[in-house]
């Protein structure tokens, strides 16, 4: 299949003031694309805008709450009427969160529902029926490899990215006859601001420092995603998650006895 060309073409990227919002900005923006940035802190993104001008890319900056539907639909109407049907859709807005599932409030649940799932509802809605009227473009969700492998004490972070992979899939099956591709990222521990909300004991903590000192670099995560654009890939996998995608079907039993032990030693974390 011929690569998908960037160049000269709209990308949209959620969450783009920090992380891994930043880094695909500026992949895309290496491939010529122009980038329409949205973030709740226009801070951030205005820095992040700055530098992608220093590369010589076109941005325009949104600051809205991807949580808010007459927020995103406002957004969408005036994207729409001054430049069109996006051309890539990045949905990567989101947020961490550590806890037991038992001890996950029901505002904790709704708060992780509101940015890592009804954003991407929200964000699809508004722009996917451009695309599929003019059958054309890449609509991009950020899932996690815990939707290969839910670790315990992440379980309600889990849920929703395990949700983000079944709704993506089935968005991918209907977008296929309206001619736009939808691709599934899944990052495993990446190296961003993302953990700095995470709090807990003495073995949270070292868990954690040896998360990142292993983590992958942002950058890296990144470029996996904008080839998996330029490829149209339905699924993109950072290498660091594939043994977790290979071997857990062919080896149940490792990864449940995996789950009981990291359990039992956060259980009184």
């Amino acid at each position: 299949m011929k690569e998908f060309d960037l160049n000269g073409k709209w990308a949209l990227v959620t969450g783009a003031g920090s992380g891994m919002g930043r880094t695909t900005s500026i992949e895309l923006a290496r491939e010529g694309a122009n980038l329409i940035l949205v973030d709740i802190c226009g801070e951030a993104m205005g820095n992040v805008a700055r530098e992608l001008e220093a590369m010589g890319a076109e941005v325009q900056t949104f600051c809205v709450d991807v949580t808010d539907p007459e927020q995103v639909q406002r957004m969408a109407d005036t994207i729409h009427t001054r430049w069109g049907p996006l051309d890539v859709l990045v949905n990567n807005a989101g947020i961490a969160y550590m806890n037991h599932m038992i001890d996950t409030t029901v505002e904790d649940w709704r708060k992780l529902f509101d940015v890592n799932m009804w954003s991407i509802i929200h964000m699809v809605k508004a722009f996917a029926p451009e695309m599929m009227k003019r059958k054309a473009g890449q609509i991009v969700n950020i899932s996690s490899g815990q939707a290969f492998f839910s670790v315990p004490t992440w379980g309600a972070y889990a849920a929703t990215k395990f949700w983000v992979d079944g709704y993506t899939e089935a968005l991918r099956y209907e977008l296929y006859w309206h001619k736009v591709g939808v691709t599934c990222v899944y990052p495993g521990i990446v190296r961003t601001p993302f953990y700095d909300t995470i709090t807990g004991g003495l073995l949270v903590k070292l868990g954690l420092k040896v998360l990142m000192a292993t983590a992958s670099k942002p950058e890296t995560v990144s470029r996996l995603t904008v080839r998996g654009i330029k490829r149209r890939k339905k699924m993109v996998i950072p290498f660091i998650m594939w043994p977790v995608y290979l071997f857990k079907p062919m080896l149940p039993c490792l990864f449940e006895l995996s789950g009981r032990l990291v359990a039992w030693a956060l259980r009184k974390e």
